[in-house]
């Protein structure tokens, strides 16, 4: 991933990034809320005088439903609870209003409203995957996703079997839900059918229709020279340009080059011109608009463009002519930003570098310092740019959670064969670094321009969230405190004060308190990285965000603020549809990876770990091995007396307590689907 930077006119005083940030605003100006925010977020619904819509309160939101028993929708007032009863038709995912009809209480003591839904808004769009299983003299369904139901009668096999991986629409008939087969997708026992079923399940488009491969294919496999020799295009080819990547990266649209000047650095980060090949309205543009995101699964790739592009005319490949959109930040000698510019150009690639060997390489591997002679002052020079680049942001109050990647790694059947941390690497770091800078840069100086944009903005989390924080920093007796009202800086400092046995633990609990960054027609600033102004401006290749603003970056160079009014309308929707998108994969990449993990764990049931307790909740503690692997302590595996605390995040079992945090030693009892039981040993 990659991020960061703005724009003065201003070459000999430094930018303060950040300056204004912790006391400029806690809500949108103007008192509207968030655009991509409205369709996720429950409300109170009531007219002017006060009074609810039906003479009672109502909620809006999103159902969190357990089968066809009970349902909850999600409030900043508190949860409302809808019994089965209540549902009136409603199912897991629906966007439903619902009237607050009385109160009752919860296991856990807590006082909830009661709901009863009258209008269901939008139906889940979502698939509901299943199994066919044979039980009790009929052929059931047994949903992948739990809220859907645990078991449902199938009315129609639509030509499935027993064992067979299907999808299901559900029925109301007589006292509960039914299903009915609508697609089968194959064994549920095969190979990476747990991956399909996790694409079938978020509806995600892997075919590309037809008209955009042909288009994505008439472009051929070189640059048009007519574009190259373009008067508003700088010829960058001579300059010392590459990328650095992952080892099993195929699409690079990013690369980079940086060089000492007489005030301190010149830094290029140079950008694929995707939005030269995605024309507007075109079929590839209202393909990747549709998808918005590309999806990082563990074993496979479903890109937002026709690999014809990604891995080709848009990809900054070593050796070959390439369009690009090209930021030039200037830095002082203590990494602060002076200056940039934006422009269109055309680069030349001299190195496809990876992060692990431009980590060898840094750390002394003499063989490849003879091979790349002639990159490795650059490369000590970025080396250098970025430690500096990093203390400025942590000075800043840029807030950093100590939590780590998991690499899943696969034999040559499609199996798992491993999981594991990826290390942290500072050639990975120098990349994060320089794409932020340019990332800032873009944000500051079209914010400037005061043109129509695609900002990614991160708010400051709600006073309840930090409220909760602060909760379980008292429980596990750790002595700080966040303002409700935090800056940046004071969430850093929270997590640095933390000890070393409970960082991780903090980290996971911090990480929960903060808002969803989401993409906004308006720059409402970056709270995490304590940046005033960003957007994502780096990876057009696989985000629809960058892909929007290159569009509008190379229409205002072009023909300035009359070229880009036409976007203020589309920079809404793309905002709304992109931070969707990005949503949706997110869930799918966490929801493939969980089944990867489970699946390798199969292969160690009965064995013993020690793992550190990563959640609690009234029905058990989840607990982290070193691996990253995950899995749940059941409560009723516990002695009798076991009671959950809510408040401080815990288990008591008499004089024992289980918290996040502590360290516990397991036995991995069963995996079903992406779940991993384990028992304490």
């Amino acid at each position: 991933m990659k991020k960061d930077k703005r724009g003065s006119a201003n070459k000999k005083r430094p930018i303060k990034s950040g300056r204004k940030y912790a006391d400029k605003r806690s809500k949108p100006q103007g008192g509207k809320s968030r655009s991509a925010k409205n369709a996720a977020s429950a409300k109170t619904e009531r007219t002017a005088n006060g009074k609810a819509r039906s003479g009672g309160e109502c909620v809006v939101g999103v159902l969190d439903c357990k089968g066809d028993r009970f349902g909850f929708i999600a409030c900043d007032g508190g949860d409302v609870f809808v019994a089965g009863h209540n549902l009136g038709g409603a199912r897991h995912g629906d966007t439903v209003r619902a009237e607050i009809v009385g109160e009752s209480t919860g296991r856990d003591g807590v006082r909830k409203r009661d709901g009863r839904i009258s209008e269901i808004i939008e139906r889940n769009p979502l698939n509901i995957v299943a199994t066919v299983v044979y039980e009790n003299n009929c052929y059931c369904a047994v949903p992948d996703d739990r809220h859907y139901g645990e078991l449902l009668e199938i009315t129609s096999l639509g030509g499935a079997s027993e064992h067979d991986k299907v999808i299901i629409v559900t029925e109301q008939r007589g006292g509960g839900d039914t299903a009915k087969v609508v697609a089968v997708l194959g064994r549920a026992d095969d190979i990476g059918m747990d991956v399909l079923s996790v694409i079938a399940s978020h509806n995600l488009r892997v075919d590309f229709p037809r008209d955009a491969l042909e288009q994505a294919e008439a472009y051929g496999d070189s640059v048009d020279e007519r574009e190259i020799s373009a008067p508003y295009r700088r010829d960058f080819r001579d300059d010392v340009v590459f990328t650095i990547d992952g080892s099993d990266s195929k699409d690079f649209d990013d690369a980079v080059s940086l060089a000492r000047t007489e005030n301190g650095y010149r830094l290029g980060v140079y950008i694929a011109d995707v939005s030269h090949y995605v024309t507007e309205r075109s079929p590839l543009d209202r393909e990747a608009l549709l998808r918005g995101t590309s999806v990082y699964l563990a074993d496979r790739v479903i890109p937002m463009l026709p690999e014809t592009l990604s891995n080709g005319l848009c990809s900054l490949n070593e050796g070959v002519d390439r369009l690009a959109l090209c930021c030039l930040i200037d830095f002082d000698g203590d990494g602060n930003r002076l200056d940039s510019e934006v422009c269109e150009g055309v680069i030349r690639s001299k190195a496809r570098l990876t992060y692990t060997g431009v980590q060898a390489l840094l750390d002394g591997d003499e063989k490849l310092r003879t091979r790349y002679a002639s990159l490795v002052p650059m490369l000590e020079l970025m080396k250098e740019l970025t430690l500096k680049r990093r203390k400025l942001r942590e000075a800043r109050g840029s807030i950093e959670f100590k939590l780590t990647e998991t690499e899943i790694k696969f034999d040559a059947n499609g199996r798992v064969k491993d999981i594991c941390k990826k290390p942290a690497l500072l050639s990975a770091g120098i990349i994060e670094e320089f794409m932020i800078a340019a990332n800032c840069a873009v944000a500051e100086k079209f914010q400037r321009a005061k043109i129509p944009f695609v900002y990614r903005a991160h708010e400051r989390p709600p006073a309840e969230k930090i409220q909760a924080l602060n909760d379980y920093l008292d429980a596990v007796g750790i002595n700080a405190r966040c303002p409700l009202c935090p800056a940046p800086k004071q969430v850093a400092d929270l997590l640095a004060a933390a000890d070393t046995s409970l960082s991780a633990a903090v980290s996971r609990v911090a990480l929960r308190s903060m808002a969803k960054a989401t993409y906004e027609p308006k720059n409402y600033g970056h709270f995490g990285l304590a940046e005033e102004f960003y957007c994502h401006f780096t990876s057009p290749i696989r985000r629809y965000p960058d892909l929007m603003i290159h569009r509008i970056i190379k229409a205002y160079l072009r023909g300035g603020g009359a070229a880009v009014k036409k976007y203020k309308d589309a920079t809404f929707d793309v905002s709304v549809r992109s931070s969707k998108a990005e949503r949706t994969a997110q869930d799918c990449e966490r929801k493939v990876d969980d089944y990867k993990k489970a699946e390798y764990m199969s292969a160690h049931i009965g064995e013993k770990y020690t793992g550190v307790i990563s959640s609690v909740t009234d029905f058990g503690f989840f607990v982290e091995l070193d691996n990253s692997a995950e899995g749940l302590v059941r409560m009723a595996t516990l002695p009798p007396a076991a009671l959950f605390d809510k408040r401080r995040l815990c288990i008591s079992c008499g004089m024992k307590r289980y918290r996040l945090g502590d360290a516990v030693d397991i036995t991995v009892t069963g995996v079903q689907g992406d779940r991993i039981d384990f028992a304490l040993a």
